[in-house]
């Protein structure tokens, strides 16, 4: 459950890391920062699943720590971690990805078919994917060109194959126009 957790968390962090600025060509370029909250069971699980996976390391043989230090690396210098709550990613947005991506969201990853609408001040999206397997719903609200808004409801399939439903919201935050280690395109696959 723990090793699906985190795929789908991510999975849905970065739908609506994406979809969010994909939806609003008026948003700045530059480094956002992404806060994604998790309620219930999931809640304050994420920080400590890494620590736990940290202290287990010194245990492993050194392909497998390598291996995992290599993973965590990756993720630090993505710009993501693990919080209480969830996980926050930062990342950077350049004018090139804005114009790129198209207004209603219409292109999707190969595994994935996605509907949008645009609403009130934001947009309503539903995506489905078969890899990795889940649907999510969700609804997006921006605030100007510097922040959003999103809540949404993930379902993936559980460790015993049946579906798991699980809730998410969040924020995306314009921090400024300079990405400093942070790469674009780092969460933009």
């Amino acid at each position: 459950m723990r090793k699906t957790s985190i795929a789908s968390l991510l999975s849905l962090a970065a739908l609506f890391a994406g979809n969010a600025w994909a939806q609003q060509p008026n948003l700045k370029p530059g480094l956002w920062q992404v806060d994604v909250a998790m309620p219930g069971q999931a809640r304050g699980q994420m920080a400590g699943m890494m620590a736990q996976m940290r202290a287990q390391m010194a245990s492993m043989p050194p392909e497998q720590r390598k291996a995992l230090e290599k993973s965590l690396a990756d993720l630090d210098a993505s710009g993501t971690e693990f919080t209480d709550n969830g996980v926050r990613m930062r990342q950077c947005i350049t004018k090139d990805d804005i114009a790129r991506y198209d207004l209603l969201g219409k292109k999707t990853p190969d595994s994935c078919t996605r509907k949008s609408s645009p609403t009130a001040g934001g947009a309503k999206l539903s995506m489905t994917c078969t890899r990795p397997q889940m649907a999510v719903e969700g609804n997006v609200k921006f605030q100007g060109d510097k922040a959003y808004t999103f809540e949404s409801v993930a379902t993936v399939a559980g460790p015993d194959g049946k579906p798991v439903a699980q809730k998410s919201s969040g924020s995306g935050q314009w921090l400024g126009s300079d990405c400093g280690k942070i790469k674009p395109g780092a969460h933009n696959g």
